[in-house]
């Protein structure tokens, strides 16, 4: 491990772990609200996609589109609160592995839907979609790492003074990383040859 941001096993240096902290509290917050605000403006494009996955049983449809977005905007928030941030990043984990999951089975399976992640589009769910998900288990993960102390969940951030280097270094790559998680369903049109003009049109779908 490099001594520079790790003193000894498992020991953050207070500076780097605090701006690493921050770094990813933005990318869960952005990313979380986003797309828990995507689904509330288009609740019917978000349950007809969830309907067309068939990854959960009708009858639950209506729970799970009415939790999700509320989950998530939970989670957006719950980041920030020191007590809570570990308990944040672990369910965040949780909840991009569930809709990873969700995703490969639609893959797998050959449906031809959108996932409407982040509100109505015309995208189809493909590999780019896999990725963006790799990218928020990556930053949730170390997000998990940086905030779970050697003897269990520790409130952040990590005490001591924040590098301010180190800080907007941080803030500046998780706006990077933030605007491509949100941007994936344009990027995907974009180098398909789509264009982008679906990915921003809104669709008609609707399940009752």
């Amino acid at each position: 491990m490099n001594d520079s941001l790790l003193g000894g096993p498992l020991s953050w240096d207070p500076a780097a772990g605090a701006s690493l902290v921050l770094a990813l509290r933005c990318v869960v917050t952005v990313v979380f609200a986003a797309s828990a605000l995507g689904k509330l403006r288009a609740p019917g494009e978000f349950r007809a996609s969830v309907v067309e996955m068939r990854v959960v049983p009708g009858r639950a449809v209506g729970t799970v589109t009415a939790a999700v977005p509320l989950l998530e905007a939970a989670l957006a928030a719950a980041v920030w609160v020191p007590a809570l941030t570990a308990w944040a990043f672990v369910l965040s984990f949780g909840l991009v592995a569930v809709f990873t999951a969700a995703l490969v089975s639609v893959l797998r399976r050959k449906i031809d839907t959108s996932c409407s992640c982040f509100g109505a589009t015309r995208t189809r769910v493909g590999p780019a979609h896999l990725v963006r998900n790799a990218v928020l288990l990556a930053a949730t993960a170390a997000g998990c790492a940086a905030a779970l102390g050697p003897d269990g969940p520790v409130s952040v951030p990590v005490p001591g003074p924040l590098d301010p280097a180190g800080a907007l270094v941080g803030l500046l790559g998780a706006v990077c990383v933030s605007a491509l998680v949100v941007s994936t369903d344009l990027l995907a049109d974009v180098f398909s040859g789509a264009g982008g003009s679906d990915a921003t049109r809104g669709t008609s779908r609707r399940v009752p």
